[in-house]
């Protein structure tokens, strides 16, 4: 009886310790996207009571061509971004574990771009490329003419891009690198064993291990580039000509500019379902080629 009743005080207890994290989920996630949901079906203003329209919003949007333009700009930025930091992160993982000396403290200055504020990230950029910034001083000292970067549409989407690689890649090298040094020495102390080098090391031994990393790391970078908001608003504010105006940016235009929150609240929840229908199907298929 007494072990029943010290058991019901620690559940108690672990009730309380959680009941924070709860609220502040209850209060800043789940009310949040309720009222996004009930604002995305009706005709908002912030000025005045909301009207209800039912799905209008949504069918509105499938002819917006400003949103539409939004979407390309957005998937243009994903597959520019996230494909090469698949590869570099895990390059850079790779590199770091095997260096004997010095490999936790190259670790630390590569994830110095992961803790930079975005403003910082912004300024940071912003300087070097300006017209006679470092990247243009380069560009000179090799014979090539200044590119303007950030007035330029296929420029400017580049060099966001180039700015994401930059800061995502050092993130999921730590994930990487967690993984890789999880893997037992006696998987590839076998594989010596049987004459495997270190390329059929890497595809038959890393990679298959390193499979359910790999899902991890393609659905946060996704959902992570889908998001994006920060720099895109501070380097370009979506232009020119919206060429760097992503989804979030455009959301945000849209509610807090244009005064549509109905339709922003809208292009959230599509928004939401194509980051949800992104993780469904690769998790679909990492569990099938298991």
């Amino acid at each position: 009886m007494r072990k029943l009743h010290v058991s019901t005080r620690i559940n108690r207890w672990a009730y309380l310790f959680v009941l924070p994290t709860v609220l502040i989920l209850l209060v800043f996630r789940f009310i949040p996207m309720t009222a996004a949901g009930y604002l995305s079906l009706t005709n908002y203003d912030l000025f005045s009571r909301p009207k209800l329209i039912g799905i209008k919003n949504f069918i509105d949007l499938l002819h917006d061509a400003s949103f539409l333009q939004a979407v390309r700009v957005s998937f243009t930025y994903v597959i520019g971004s996230v494909i090469p930091v698949w590869i570099l992160s895990l390059l850079l993982a790779l590199m770091t574990v095997k260096l004997r000396k010095g490999g936790g403290i190259f670790r630390t200055l590569i994830f110095i771009p992961v803790v930079l504020a975005p403003v910082v990230v912004a300024v940071l950029w912003r300087f070097l490329y300006f017209e006679y910034g470092l990247v243009n001083e380069i560009l000179r000292f090799f014979g090539v003419s200044p590119v303007p970067w950030l007035t330029h549409p296929t420029a400017a989407i580049l060099a966001l891009i180039h700015i994401g690689i930059w800061r995502a890649s050092p993130y999921f090298m730590v994930i990487f690198t967690a993984g890789l040094q999880a893997i037992p020495e006696e998987f590839y102390e076998a594989g010596r064993i049987d004459g495997t080098n270190a390329i059929s090391e890497f595809f038959y031994i890393t990679l298959p291990i390193l499979k359910p990393i790999f899902l991890l790391v393609i659905v946060i970078s996704v959902i992570t580039a889908l998001k994006v908001f920060e720099i895109p608003q501070l380097m370009t504010d979506g232009g020119p000509a919206g060429a760097t105006e992503v989804i979030p940016l455009h959301i945000y235009k849209t509610g807090f500019v244009y005064f549509k929150m109905g339709r922003a609240a809208a292009m959230s929840i599509l928004l939401f379902f194509i980051m949800m229908v992104f993780s469904w199907i690769q998790v679909k298929l990492f569990s099938e080629n298991r």
